[in-house]
């Protein structure tokens, strides 16, 4: 067997792992990859604008392929680049492995260029806090030893952030190629099931027959969109999802109330809020402040909770519920809809499915799905963005997938927007909500799934941080991949919240009317410009028909968020929260404000 070097060792292994696409900016440290990455057959290196680009990119990547991404750059500035990117992927339990190159070990200490050690950036220690899982490795025997390790975080039922970092002289060593790969190794290789559990929680839904289920990412992560689809169907029981969960239960079906939340349906944020529910069933969510509104205490008022979620430490932390059950999604939704040895309870609850289905009938005649449904159809001018996503919905197949990235956008493309499949709407929001993610992110889907289209619907504020990576889309000649600039010359958030600021200060919140249409022409992205509403099914055509990648750019006002009477009880029981966080049972020292 012919040596290899250790460079070269490494991206074998990747792949023989499952990798397919390495997103990476080239340098010095890394140069021995580089070569690596054009001689190994079987994997596809991404240059990108920038490191922070490359790690949003692996993250995009992960989160449509339902596999690991990687991304790749040197140590000390490379590294603090990816860090923002990483942190969405740690926060979110996305598989990312991340691999430094670092000064070769005989520099260390010795002021060489982007050293690692005491005297420069840390890569180890900088990315320390983002990683469940790294190693530096010191000696190529221990190559192996680490990337299978690094291999559980990855592909394990508990997965994250993997970082590797690899000293340049340690990267040139030879070796014999006899990497083993993780056979049998996968999410889904360890399946919790709390049966005595869960038969609890069928006899507390049978007894309380108003029964809602809000579903979480932890159903994305478990794949039981199926499960979750046979169970609600079985029970004739209402589904709202979370935001990370969009259209996991397709919301163009019976049984859905859409998202409940910020950016919520009117039909799930009021029924959950205000409805007079018996039972709340929430599965795989940990209740954070965006989708527990705020953690307010009106959610869980009047009724039961059953929490099930498959990490103990995500339960009973911003409400003590009725019962908490450490249960996998999938099979727990499996297992509570099985047919059988039907147990007392579950016929119980099968014979409330008709009067459940008929009071969700009721609410549907009761309450809106779209807080402004008229603003679809708008002719106002500045164009309103309602009108621009309505449109865009339609104009779209039903088998793409959407990027949502962060500003007011996030709040129309959410709430306006009928996801018709599972695992086609992302959003960062919940945890890190870094504005520009959608750009790259989008990219990275796009190699992950190449037949299915992808549509990001960023602001312009989101492309002064991450707009060049559309470079990266061009480069690759990317087909079927649309970016849509909702452009209101404006950080739209802060700008909303300016009123009562001076005039000096709400002028902080303004952005210069760039013409990004001419920017992504000069970037060898195909360049579309509408300012007209009427205009907006003839551009949406246009860039479908496209033969590469296109940017959008529409020029619209700033208008309030659809969901602003919510969005005002939202901040009201946030600031209720923070003046008194034991008044929905939590200890103060678990009040963390993420979901």
């Amino acid at each position: 067997m012919l040596d290899v070097k250790l460079s070269q060792y490494i991206v074998q292994a990747i792949r023989d792992e499952g990798a397919s696409h390495v997103f990476m900016v080239p340098g010095g440290y890394v140069d021995n990859f580089s070569q690596a990455l054009v001689d190994v057959d079987g994997i596809k290196p991404i240059v990108c604008a920038s490191e922070a680009g490359a790690a949003y990119m692996a993250d995009g990547f992960a989160r449509s392929a339902g596999r690991f991404g990687v991304c790749m750059g040197i140590s000390g500035p490379g590294a603090s680049n990816m860090l923002t990117g990483l942190s969405a992927s740690y926060a979110d339990q996305v598989p990312v492995l991340v691999i430094t190159g670092d000064a070769p070990l005989l520099w260390r200490n010795r002021d060489a260029i982007q050293d690692p050690g005491v005297g420069g950036l840390k890569t180890t220690q900088l990315l320390d806090a983002i990683s469940q899982q790294q190693f530096e490795l010191t000696n190529d025997k221990l190559a192996a030893d680490h990337l299978r390790r690094l291999m559980t975080t990855l592909k394990g039922p508990k997965q994250g952030v993997a970082h590797l970092a690899v000293p340049l002289d340690i990267q040139r060593h030879e070796q014999a190629y006899e990497y083993q790969p993780h056979s049998n190794l996968s999410a889904r290789s360890t399946r919790v099931l709390d049966q005595k559990g869960l038969d609890l929680a069928l006899q507390m839904m049978a007894e309380n027959k108003r029964v809602v289920l809000l579903a979480g990412s932890g159903v994305r992560k478990a794949n039981a969109f199926e499960a979750l689809q046979v169970f609600a169907e079985t029970y004739g029981i209402p589904v709202a999802t979370t935001m990370s969960a969009k259209g996991d239960l397709p919301e163009d079906h019976s049984l859905s109330l859409g998202v409940f939340g910020w950016a919520g349906s009117g039909l799930a944020n009021e029924l959950l809020i205000n409805g007079e529910i018996d039972c709340l069933l929430v599965i795989g969510s940990r209740l954070g402040q965006i989708n527990s509104m705020g953690w307010s205490e009106k959610l869980v008022r009047d009724r039961k909770l059953i929490h099930i979620d498959l990490e103990p430490d995500h339960l009973n932390r911003t409400y003590v519920a009725d019962l908490s059950v450490v249960s996998d999604a999938e099979a727990t939704l499996r297992y509570l809809a099985s047919p059988v040895e039907q147990k007392i309870a579950q016929t119980q609850l099968l014979e409330s499915t008709h009067a459940r289905r008929q009071w969700l009938s009721e609410l549907r005649e009761q309450l809106p799905r779209f807080y402004s449904f008229d603003d679809c159809h708008s002719e106002k001018m500045p164009m309103h963005p309602t009108r621009a996503i309505y449109e865009l919905d339609a104009a779209m197949p039903k088998h793409m997938q959407l990027f949502v990235d962060n500003g007011a956008h996030t709040f129309f493309a959410t709430h306006y927007w009928t996801m018709r499949n599972p695992n086609q709407y992302f959003n960062i929001i919940k945890y890190s909500g870094a504005m520009g993610w959608a750009i790259p992110a989008s990219i990275g889907a796009k190699m992950a799934r190449p037949s299915a289209p992808v549509v990001a619907v960023v602001g312009d504020g989101c492309m002064l941080m991450q707009g060049m990576e559309i470079q990266t889309a061009s480069r690759y000649g990317l087909k079927g991949i649309i970016f849509v600039v909702l452009n209101n010359k404006a950080h739209g958030n802060p700008k909303l919240r300016a009123q009562g600021f001076t005039p000096d200060a709400e002028a902080l919140t303004d952005i210069v009317d760039h013409n990004w249409a001419a920017f992504a022409e000069s970037l060898g992205v195909k360049g579309l410009s509408v300012s007209d509403p009427n205009r907006l099914g003839a551009c949406y055509a246009e860039a479908l028909r496209a033969n590469g990648p296109v940017l959008i750019d529409v020029k619209c006002g700033l208008y309030p968020t659809p969901t602003k009477v919510f969005d005002e009880t939202f901040m009201a029981e946030f600031n209720r929260y923070i003046d008194n966080p034991r008044a929905v049972n939590t200890a103060l020292s678990d009040v963390e404000p993420s979901n």
